[in-house]
């Protein structure tokens, strides 16, 4: 299991853990997971989503075809910079194509998930963990301390294999 750096970069098992001082969701420093991808670097996240940094009226309601929802963030509460994002970010839940191996329980679980968010509207002090892919639309502006910034208002739910992936490490076809 990856151990958390502060100041150093440290590389475990093929992946690093950068420290990212942004203030954002009620969290003082955010840690961004670099994982080596097939033609460039995965960027993940894990965020603590707040009722406060969701648009719940502009969000999603329930699930779509395989799964996909969307959810509004308000940009101010989202620890990557996203300067061409004025009014929110799109936090989107990407497609499980029907004929995926499970793909009835992945579905599910995104519903879960979804469902898990919503309830936040009723818990102004909950937060729901949630691991966001920043690729494709973030920039590197420095690596050294790492920092990054969006190019685009999107940023999608980690996912492999069709189902939500609730963690930052590596990830494996099981």
């Amino acid at each position: 299991m990856p151990a958390t750096v502060r100041i150093t970069v440290a590389t475990v098992i093929g992946c690093c853990i950068l420290p990212l001082s942004l203030c954002a969701s009620a969290q003082t420093e955010t840690q961004i997971v670099v994982n080596p991808g097939r033609y460039s670097p995965y960027y993940h996240l894990l965020l603590k989503l707040t009722a406060q940094a969701v648009d719940f009226s502009s969000s999603d309601s329930a699930i779509r075809s395989g799964g996909q929802f969307q959810i509004r963030l308000r940009p101010e509460y989202f620890p990557v910079p996203a300067p061409k994002c004025r009014t929110s970010l799109i936090l989107r839940m990407p497609w499980t194509p029907p004929e995926t191996v499970e793909a009835k329980e992945k579905i599910e679980a995104k519903s879960v998930l979804l469902k898990r968010i919503l309830a936040l509207q009723k818990d102004s002090h909950a937060t729901v963990p949630v691991v966001v892919e920043l690729n494709p639309y973030v920039e590197v502006i420095n690596h050294k301390p790492l920092r990054l910034r969006l190019n685009q208002c999107n940023v999608f739910f980690r996912q492999a294999f069709g189902a939500y992936v609730d963690h930052t490490g590596p990830v494996t076809n099981n």
